[in-house]
């Protein structure tokens, strides 16, 4: 054993937390040829790319792709001998209908389809039909009030750092409940209270103070992603992994 007692494996280096950070960190560690050990206190690997059983079938329950920046995560899959894929499909979100003419929700429940143009369930153009259908005309309008506030609502350093303050501050309850909420939980297994703005969307809050508006911030986000798509010779920046995202935590 050298030196070691029976039971005992040297270790070169502690990875604490097991999410998709914790799990590169010790890959990389692996190959450049030491020992990690891994320590997790949820009792599962993964965090917000963990899986689960639903039906008898395993599936991402958290994020379900990714957007592709560089190389590196591609190489990694390919390493890891997984297939990126095209994510199938527009998500879709599951809501109850609001009553017409009224912000208050029905007990039917329905499928929405995301909105076109909008940024983590923000949108660009409060006032189009499909975000319309989404959160109601009063919510829209409210929302559309965002174009005329100061740039400096919700953007100071006195302000509340977490992203459901920043959106309700500049678009209202409705694209909080209805879109950012839903979206955000789907994709970061979070409450948007709970994460900070400047973390999730980094330099959306400076945009939307140095242009004046969120709409036009995300205006602009969304230019950039069009920009890159573009530049890719139209091929989707967005990405995920044959048979389920949670694969990647597998391999790893």
């Amino acid at each position: 054993m050298s030196g070691e007692a029976v039971g005992e494996r040297r270790r070169d280096a502690l990875v604490i937390g097991g999410g998709i950070a914790g799990l590169t960190a010790a890959w990389d560690l692996v190959r450049a040829g030491l020992r990690p050990l891994l320590i997790e206190a949820r009792g599962y690997t993964g965090g917000l790319v963990a899986a689960g059983s639903i039906g008898g079938a395993r599936m991402d329950l958290g994020a379900e792709g990714f957007v592709v920046r560089g190389q590196a995560a591609t190489s990694m899959l390919a390493e890891l001998g997984l297939r990126t894929a095209a994510p199938h499909g527009r998500p879709r979100l599951f809501l109850p209908p609001l009553a017409p003419g009224t912000g208050e929700q029905l007990p039917q429940w329905g499928l929405h389809r995301f909105p076109d143009h909008a940024y983590l369930g923000i949108p660009a153009d409060p006032l189009a039909p499909d975000v319309v259908a989404i959160i109601g005309q009063e919510a829209a309008r409210r929302a559309a009030q965002d174009a005329d506030l100061p740039g400096t609502v919700g953007t100071g350093p006195e302000d509340p750092a977490d992203l459901a303050s920043f959106v309700t501050a500049r678009m209202g309850a409705g694209v909080l409940e209805r879109l950012v909420r839903p979206i955000v939980a789907g994709i970061h297994s979070a409450d948007p209270a709970d994460l900070a703005a400047d973390v999730v969307m980094p330099g959306l809050r400076r945009a939307t103070a140095e242009l004046g508006s969120l709409s036009a911030a995300v205006a602009a986000v969304l230019e950039r992603r069009r920009a890159r798509q573009d530049g890719a010779g139209g091929r989707s920046v967005d990405a995920a992994v044959e048979g389920g995202l949670f694969r990647l935590t597998d391999a790893l």
